[in-house]
């Protein structure tokens, strides 16, 4: 390679490392406010923003607002209980820290930002130190020695605690930046509609005191008779069914009888504000209390505790505020609201300024923004991007979804790139998304011709110097790519990005030789105990392979052009590995980079094509690459290393309890292949 090219590669790395990537763990999957707030704060950041917790309706949410999500195990939520519970939870909380480890581990992130007490106890387990870490802290401490003191660690240890009041901030005792969260005051409407009802918002659980809520009313109507009350929230807790039944109990006695509705959960709390007179709180130790908050910004008057959040949210010109767990009190000031419209007018309007004036959505985002990116490492300003010297090259057959992935990822990341899409007659809109695109791409249709001869045709497009080969279902979650095309530029190989799963795992995508020792070693030890040698996918630094999965292979364009790159008599599979065997012919290695990652969906048409994974035909291709490539009696031996393989992980799943069918069907499939390739052996034919 000249000097001028590996410079104006070099160049181009540079201005393509302006990108952090921030993670956010989350030990929890379920929305509530510190959730929803997860949610809110994460999107005003720039860069990558990834968010792990398990499946549930935080991942949806974080989906839905363009956050990158990867899924951790669900586990209980529970804390309480006997020694049996508490040591269920500790192990869960040990498992929990372990696996958002080898996350961190494998996207090596900017940033980490622990979301609550649990990941933030996690987080004294899976923490890197190189890694700044934020303990976003959105709760008070919960009674008990171990854990306080374990919290407390943690935010010790943490570069910076961030928590949602002062309150939280003076109950932890440590250092801890202040970040009132806010709302879009234009979007709450400020009718009253019911003059006379009193609405308490949230979850019902013990804690925020919905029995005061009642007694308060009571009072209230003693001098109101007509006052309602309106419970909007669902049960949370374990016993959440038991406290509900309390509740309907105490609202049946004669002085609430047909005074009091259970609605249960709302998925957009601002009608509810809208028709109600006032809002009533009563946790005596609220952390900070958004819905206090939505109330002023709906112009709706407010009861709550002088204590806690709600006392930095609300002072005396826009709420009543009352001593905590004083019932009388509370009614007292409900029945002073609403039999004075005058008052509830004045302070609505005062809380709704206090909203604008103080606690708008935007300006928590910049502070937030501000708070955590001041760890991030110091980038320069991007320059105007040299032409890349790497062209990006997929092929599609009906992948316009995943098309739409790829092509916005290298939008972000590497926009300077060149894309060339093959696509083989698909019927759906990958050809429209293609031409959509507003970034630097070629687009080439045939027929149906298969992976291999595919993108041979689409070298046959490509000027720059260097080629990433990718699957239509592969996303880049950084420049990293930049930087294993300028390794390309000065060695020839065949490089292999490390490629994660959308669990953010690390896919087998390098291998062993086929029939080599080190491929039969590793059919017999279990992956996750296994030397790099046997398992080089879980390589932390650049390492030899024997070949290298085509969802992701890097390499020059004159060494791929020389070497085919794919043999155009195979259709569908096993190209990759008979890259990787010519390639090792003609003197090219085929490395592991680990310093490059991808994100591989694993959504490609073949499996709706053949109705999920084609395993005949993968041990079809195999053993023919094999015979191909190495002869009949290497075949014998890999056949014999892919039986090991698949009969060790049917025992170990066994042994664990999962399902089997994936590595019958595998056994079933690879006997068929060896069935027929014995006999054809014996006729002298081709296997």
């Amino acid at each position: 390679m000249s000097g001028s090219t590996d410079a104006q590669s070099r160049r181009w790395v540079a201005c393509h490392a302006c990108m952090p990537m921030v993670l956010f763990v989350s030990y929890s999957g379920a929305i509530g406010g510190a959730e929803r707030l997860l949610v809110d704060f994460a999107s005003g950041l720039h860069g990558e923003i990834c968010v792990a917790c398990p499946e549930g309706a935080l991942a949806q949410a974080a989906r839905t607002a363009g956050l990158r999500v990867f899924v951790l195990r669900r586990r209980s939520l529970r804390l309480r209980g006997g020694i049996g519970a508490r040591t269920s939870a500790a192990i869960a909380l040990v498992a929990h820290a372990f696996e958002a480890q080898a996350l961190a581990r494998n996207l090596t992130p900017d940033l980490v930002i622990a979301w609550g007490m649990r990941a933030a106890i996690a987080s004294l387990l899976f923490r890197r130190r190189s890694t700044p870490l934020v303990f976003q802290h959105n709760d008070l401490l919960p009674p008990g020695g171990v854990l306080r003191a374990l919290i407390r660690v943690a935010a010790a240890r943490a570069d910076l605690v961030i928590a949602l009041s002062h309150a939280i901030a003076l109950d932890l005792g440590r250092p801890a930046r202040v970040v009132h969260p806010g709302v879009d005051v234009d979007d709450f409407h400020t009718l009253r509609q019911r003059a006379q009802e009193v609405l308490v918002l949230g979850a019902l659980v013990p804690w925020k005191r919905p029995d005061v809520a009642l007694e308060a009313v009571a009072l209230a109507r003693q001098t109101l008779p007509g006052v309602q009350l309106r419970f909007v929230g669902a049960p949370m807790a374990e016993d959440g069914d038991a406290l509900a039944e309390r509740l309907r109990e105490r609202a049946a006695r004669p002085d609430l009888a047909g005074a009091v509705e259970f609605a249960g959960a709302v998925s957009d709390p601002r009608s509810e504000l809208a028709r109600a007179g006032c809002l009533l709180h009563c946790a005596e130790r609220e952390p900070f209390g958004m819905v206090v908050l939505e109330a002023l910004a709906a112009a709706l008057p407010v009861v709550a505790p002088a204590a806690g959040g709600p006392a930095e949210i609300a002072d005396p010109s826009c709420a009543v505020l009352y001593p905590p767990g004083n019932a009388a009190a509370a009614g007292a000031g409900i029945a002073r609201l609403l039999s004075d419209p005058d008052l509830a007018a004045e302070l609505g309007a005062a809380g709704r300024k206090r909203a604008q004036e103080s606690f708008t959505r935007a300006a928590a985002r910049t502070r937030y923004r501000c708070a955590v990116e001041a760890l991030l490492p110091e980038r320069g300003s991007p320059e105007p991007p040299d032409p890349a010297p790497l062209a990006i090259v997929t092929v599609t057959h009906n992948s316009g979804r995943e098309l739409g992935w790829l092509l916005s990822s290298v939008a972000r990341h590497l926009p300077a790139a060149r894309v060339v899409v093959v696509d083989c007659a698909s019927r759906d809109d990958s050809v429209a998304t293609a031409r959509a695109w507003n970034g630097r791409c070629s687009i080439v249709q045939t027929d149906n011709v298969g992976f291999g001869r595919a993108c041979n045709l689409a070298l046959q497009e490509v000027r720059e110097p260097v080629v990433a080969l990718l699957n239509p279902d592969v996303e880049l979650l950084d420049n990293s790519l930049a930087r294993v095309a300028d390794e390309a530029l000065l060695h020839d190989r065949l490089l292999a990005p490390l490629v994660l799963t959308p669990s953010g795992g690390r896919e087998d995508s390098v291998h062993p030789l086929p029939a080599s020792l080190p491929d039969l070693l590793s059919a017999l030890v279990p992956h996750d105990v296994a030397p790099r040698q046997l398992v080089p996918w879980h390589a932390t630094e650049p390492q030899r392979v024997g070949w290298a999965v085509g969802c992701a292979v890097v390499a020059r364009t004159e060494t791929l052009r020389r070497l085919g790159p794919f043999d155009e008599r195979i259709f569908l599979y096993g190209e990759d590995l008979d890259l990787s065997l010519r390639a090792a012919d003609a003197g090219v290695e085929t490395w592991f980079w680990p310093a490059a990652r991808v994100l591989h969906h694993r959504a490609h048409s073949t499996n709706e094509t053949f109705g999920g994974e084609a395993f005949d035909r993968l041990a079809q291709a195999r053993r023919d690459v094999v015979v191909r490539r190495r002869g009949r009696r290497r075949a014998a031996i890999d056949d014999f290393a892919q039986a090991l393989t698949f009969r060790s992980r049917l025992l170990g799943k066994r042994v664990l309890g999962r399902d089997v069918q994936r590595e019958r069907r595998q056994l079933e499939a690879l006997r068929r292949t060896r069935v027929a390739g014995e006999s054809a052996d014996r006729v002298g034919g081709p296997s």
